[in-house]
């Protein structure tokens, strides 16, 4: 009898870990390949369930944002865990914006949905699942480096700025944010203070904190120097091949990436994704 306790006991304490991983931290403990599995199972449902949080990106990201890049006419920009793509959605929403992105994320449920909503713009966004940082880019390749949401929910939060900033341009800009202590996630919310003193830490200055809706603040960063845009580039060009570490020597299909140096081969498959595992 006690020993039927004691097993239904250990169930009821795993289960509600497991709850209390998936619905509050979100997988962040449990590593990339099942925190990606779990996103999957969100990816149809994620949209409708933050939609009170994507009302105002327009106006709280996409425009911001380009009012800082006025002088860029075609800006180059990374979205890091884009997710269903909501800033490129926002961007390329915005007549305005001529530039280019690549949007990385985990799931490949949640870029299938960031593919359905970017159909008309697929010209201007690339989407691409990859696991984990670092980044496979070359120093200083960026104009914009974007991780909205996401921060709270790495582990390692200085090495991944660290990395958000070594693929930045001098003089560009690091779109992020972060999450409130009304999110409900005690033990990832840091600071307005800690998160200012961790990005100044990877080399950012004139950062800039404002609220923007009630679990979230938004955050600007620049990176010292002098942005002068590179010109257009696509995700072709600038990524490291992941078996011979050679970047700029990709060759495009419709069905893949080929290096030339080493003639390793990356899908992309029928929704546009580059598979990057």
């Amino acid at each position: 009898m006690i020993t039927w306790i004691v097993i239904i006991a250990v169930v009821i304490v795993i289960l509600f870990l497991l709850d209390r991983e998936i619905y509050r931290y979100e997988g962040i403990h449990i590593g990339p390949r099942l925190q990606a599995w779990l996103y999957d199972r969100w990816a149809e449902k994620y949209d409708h369930d933050k939609k009170d949080g994507q009302l105002h990106d327009e106006e709280m990201l996409a425009k911001p944002l380009l009012a800082k890049l006025s002088n860029i006419p075609d800006p180059f920009i990374l979205d890091v865990a884009t997710g269903t793509g909501r800033l490129p959605f926002a961007l390329t929403n915005q007549p305005e914006f001529t530039g280019h992105m690549i949007a990385v994320d985990i799931s490949h449920g949640m870029l299938k949905q960031a593919a359905k909503k970017l159909s008309t713009h697929r010209e201007r966004v690339e989407l691409m699942q990859y696991d984990a940082f670092p980044l496979p880019f070359p120093d200083e390749t960026f104009d914009v480096v974007a991780c909205v949401e996401a921060l709270e929910l790495i582990g390692e939060k200085q090495a991944a700025v660290k990395e958000l900033a070594r693929v930045l341009r001098p003089g560009g800009i690091l779109l992020t944010s972060r999450g409130t202590e009304e999110s409900g996630r005690g033990i990832v919310v840091i600071s307005a203070e800690m998160l200012t003193s961790l990005l100044q830490n990877a080399g950012f200055e004139n950062v800039e904190i404002t609220p923007w809706w009630r679990v979230f603040n938004r955050v600007f960063a620049h990176k010292p120097g002098t942005l002068i845009s590179a010109g257009k580039k696509s995700l072709k060009d600038v990524l490291r091949c992941p078996q011979c570490g050679q970047a700029d020597i990709f060759s495009r299909t419709d069905s893949s990436l080929s290096c030339k140096n080493c003639a390793k081969q990356l899908k992309i498959d029928g929704n546009g994704i580059v598979i990057l595992r």
